[in-house]
């Protein structure tokens, strides 16, 4: 029976209120409290290796780097809001969020000053990237190549972001395990040699049917709401269809969420200490599934040398 691994990837931004704005002044407690406090003892006690995903405010906020250079055992990658991507852009522009609302010179210069701000906050090359938003746009994957980076992790399988009202790409048919995907279309197989690590996402009964199918959300795999056995279940059946369609090949799970939400008052899905910890309930009943059936918890770069191993 092949081996399963799970990567645990958050995207790790600064506190956040109603509405997804941003905390004034800028504040970091999720960091200093969400991550360090709450999050990594609780990765330490399962010995798990999660990913951070850093946007560009965070990069630029001393202390939270200093917080962040500290742990142990962690992979930190880069996250692009576009509206923190430049140095004196701090007020969010909702209409310009998605990569895929930028013409590709806008899109470089914001990912090369992310990449650049990273490598002067940590002295070494980001490997991990996810698109704000689930944005990636269609010069997305060319750019990130050529910034070095390995793996990308922005699609979402069986959503359909074309009704946001954004310009929104379609992820409906994109594979759930790892894969070579299109430049141009991030969401099928292709040439590239970044490796593109989907989101877990599993369809429902309900997403096969015609008109209300789009209308219902698919099955994450992400500790924000639902039971603790139901992310189980998510995890258990993906592994099982994996499993089923490649006998043999080593079968990874991406579960994803916020550093934001383990801490009341810092986003909109924890707006209380109770809903905060329930998150942390359902995120340590994942861990303890991976524990219990010796599920691996690698950083999301870990992936590619696991495949080619």
């Amino acid at each position: 029976m092949s081996r399963a691994y799970l990567c645990i990837s958050i995207d790790t931004e600064c506190d956040k209120g109603k509405g997804w704005r941003s905390k004034k002044p800028m504040s970091f407690a999720a960091i200093h409290e969400g991550v360090v406090h709450r999050l990594q003892p609780m990765f330490s006690e399962f010995g798990a290796k999660p990913t951070y995903l850093l946007s560009p405010e965070v990069l630029k906020d001393d202390a939270s780097v200093t917080a962040l250079r500290a742990l142990q055992g962690v992979e930190l990658g880069t996250h692009l809001h576009g509206e923190y991507a430049e140095p004196d852009a701090f007020e969010p522009d909702m209409t310009k969020d998605f990569q895929r609302d930028y013409t590709p010179e806008i899109e470089r210069q914001k990912l090369t000053y992310l990449t650049d701000a990273f490598i002067r906050a940590f002295d070494y090359q980001p490997l991990s990237f996810r698109a704000g938003r689930f944005g990636i746009g269609s010069s997305s994957i060319e750019i990130l190549e050529s910034l070095g980076y390995a793996v990308e992790s922005s699609v979402t399988p069986h959503m359909d972001w074309t009704s946001s009202g954004a310009d929104g790409l379609s992820f409906m048919g994109a594979p759930t395990q790892p894969y070579h995907p299109d430049p141009w279309n991030p969401g099928r197989p292709g040439n590239s040699p970044i490796l593109e690590v989907p989101v877990t996402i599993r369809k429902r009964f309900v997403n096969t049917l015609p008109w209300i199918g789009t209308r219902v959300d698919p099955r994450w795999l992400r500790p924000t709401r639902g039971t603790e056995d139901g992310i189980v279940n998510v995890a258990e059946d993906e592994i099982a269809d994996a499993r089923r369609l490649a006998p043999g090949k080593p079968v990874f799970l991406n579960a994803m969420f916020h550093n934001v939400e383990v801490l009341a008052d810092t986003s909109p899905y924890a707006a209380t200490e109770n809903e905060a910890q329930g998150i942390l309930r359902r995120l340590r009943a994942l861990l303890a599934f991976a524990r219990r059936e010796s599920v691996s918890v690698v950083g999301l770069s870990d992936v590619p040398e696991i495949l080619a191993s």
